[in-house]
């Protein structure tokens, strides 16, 4: 008997299902897409349970027949493509056919529309691959898809979704980035009843961002228009000597289907370099026009990934358009005066000078003498039990079995720090270094319970996105523990009211942002020591920052003394270590 097999219908559905409905923001997407293909100007999503119970996505758009109902959750059922040339030029969102199918395949659906023809629509339920009922329903236009129990009958797949809230998460990060692409739709998101975005219809982008992250980020921003050939960018990008320390306000559309793409990205990054500050990334909201057959939007199923058919084409136009924005701009960087000027020292703290570092103390500039002038940001020093010599770090490592004193020589590129022994030569990483410093000090609060905060005298205000407040909800426990506390304000402003004391506010609150994004834990034990590792990593000095000799001296010294010095709380690579007999071999000199 052979070997291979066809597989039953029932089966190779759901193996399908898998490549489309991965997750409750799959769902979501799918159904969402299908409103505004259809002309929706008002879409309404509720969830319960992170959508683990129920997906209910309801649009005013133009509806569908009795003949349309019966059709539309048959794979490859299709209003948008007819023939093999249409997906040359694809304009619509969803295309191929496969939505309904898959999600009717993995849940529990029912489907009510109506064409507006009259007062009559119609209702279609089904379970799994069943068809349970099809009839006349009361329903004058538009469609409402109820989709409950989410893989019901997979539950091996079930059980490997995520908490509620951070299916919630997702769905909010999507509707964000979707509710951007389409300001002229009112978008409402409900979960367990509880509004989390309303945002209704508007005739501009800018109003659209300001409804999902408020003033502060609009601000920051200035107008991209640009125009070449049959090709257009528009949209908002970093006014000079703006940005953010991560990458999470960079959004992509092209033809307004939001898309991840590594080559616009560095586009845009590269487009934005000398107009802002180091360690900063812009932020943007680009959207480029270009004619559909020059792009294939065919590339996965879940449609986020895009193919340029002339990438070098579309990567000069972002420079351009940035490059004629800047130009508009005043390339001055204004003084910044009243609370954005550095703290003040802490009465009764100490400095590198040879006694106890107090939690909190930076070294810089002020301190050592030597220090670069364009150094913006001091390094951070968290408590040690000795501070480290005030001449030359001497770190003590047992290469070979030997004791040997690490010497600093210098900095490399602003980024790595040299230094040697007599048997070996090192290049330190000086973010990674750090990084991995402030994690094993951090992680030794975290033990110790040793966390303090320290209230804002005049809170500063964040504005929050709907994806943050979720993510804030789901974390307050634990970032309470570490120091961090919000006051809600109403709409999107909270006030920072509290905040470790190991960090300045202005770092505080960047810091927060971040760990309202963070995903989930991952690679780390638990998500707890997720955060402690983005925090570290945000309060570490920066590639390409100045250090001053001390600086890097004490960044050798007390890599050297943490239980890991090789890898980042990350895993990437702290250190390269150069053998003195490698050198020699390779330069044909014995060994003394």
């Amino acid at each position: 008997m052979g070997r291979i097999r066809v597989l039953a219908p029932e089966v190779a559905s759901k193996i399908a299902a898998g490549e489309v409905v991965e997750r409750p923001v799959s769902v979501v997407k799918e159904l969402v897409e299908n409103s505004l293909d259809a002309g929706a100007s008002e879409i309404r999503v509720e969830l319960q349970d992170g959508g683990k119970k129920l997906i209910r996505v309801q649009d005013n758009g133009c509806g569908m027949t009795q003949e349309d109902a019966a059709l539309c959750f048959k794979r490859h059922a299709t209003s948008k493509i007819a023939t093999e040339a249409d997906l040359e030029r694809i304009a619509t969102l969803g295309f191929r056919g496969e939505a309904l199918a898959s999600i009717a395949a993995v849940s529990r659906v029912t489907l009510k529309t109506g064409d507006g023809s009259g007062e009559k629509g119609f209702q279609v339920e089904r379970e799994g691959e069943k068809l349970l009922r099809f009839i006349e329903s009361a329903f004058p236009r538009g469609t409402l898809v109820e989709v409950r129990d989410l893989f019901f009958n997979l539950p091996a797949r079930r059980k490997f979704l995520r908490s509620d809230r951070s299916e919630l998460s997702l769905v909010a990060s999507y509707l964000t980035t979707t509710a951007l692409a389409f300001p002229e739709v009112k978008f409402i998101l409900l979960h367990n009843q509880k509004e989390l975005i309303n945002c209704p219809a508007v005739s501009a982008l800018k109003e659209r961002v300001y409804q999902l992250f408020g003033k502060q980020v609009l601000d920051r921003l200035m107008d991209l228009e640009y125009e070449e050939e049959n090709y257009r960018i528009s949209g908002l990008s970093s006014r000079p000597f703006s940005g953010r320390l991560d990458r999470q306000h960079q959004f992509f559309f092209v033809n307004r289907r939001p898309v991840k793409d590594r080559m616009l990205s560095v586009a845009f990054s590269q487009a934005c370099l000398g107009m802002l500050e180091k360690q900063k990334n812009p932020e943007g909201f680009i959207f480029l026009e270009i004619p559909y057959e020059q792009v294939d939007v065919n590339v996965h199923p879940a449609k986020s990934e895009v193919r340029f058919r002339e990438p070098q084409k579309v990567f000069r136009l972002i420079l351009r358009a940035v490059e004629m924005a800047a130009r508009e701009e005043s390339l001055v960087k204004p003084i910044m005066v009243g609370r954005e000027k550095e703290e003040e020292e802490t009465p009764g703290s100490a400095r590198l000078t040879g006694r106890t570092i107090r939690p909190g103390d930076r070294v810089s500039s002020s301190v050592f003498p030597g220090a670069v002038a364009e150094q913006k940001e001091p390094l951070l020093v968290v408590p040690a039990e000795r501070a480290p010599a005030k001449a030359r770090a001497m770190a003590e490592i047992s290469p070979g079995g030997q004791k040997s004193q690490v010497v600093v020589l210098g900095q490399y590129l602003d980024s790595y720090i040299i230094a040697v022994t007599h048997e070996a030569v090192f290049i330190i990483d000086q973010h990674n270094a750090h990084e991995r410093i402030l994690f094993e000090k951090f992680r030794q609060l975290e033990k110790d319970r040793a966390w303090v905060s320290k209230q804002a005298l005049f809170p500063r205000v964040l504005e929050l996105t709907p994806k943050q407040q979720v993510n804030y909800q789901n974390r307050q426990p634990e970032l309470d523990t570490l120091g961090f506390r919000l006051e809600p304000m109403g709409g999107l402003s909270f006030a920072l009211k509290e905040f470790p004391d190991v960090f300045r506010e202005e770092e505080a609150a960047d810091i927060l942002a971040s760990l309202l994004e963070d995903e989930e834990e991952g690679k780390f034990q638990n998500r707890r020591e997720k955060m402690i590792a983005t925090m570290a990593c945000r309060a570490a000095v920066k590639a390409g920052q100045p250090l001053t000799r001390e600086e890097m001296e004490f960044l050798a010294s007390e890599l050297f003394s943490t239980g890991n010095p090789q890898l980042c709380p990350h895993g990437r690579p702290v250190v390269i270590r150069l053998d003195r007999s490698r050198i020699e071999r390779t330069l044909g000199r014995e060994p003394e």
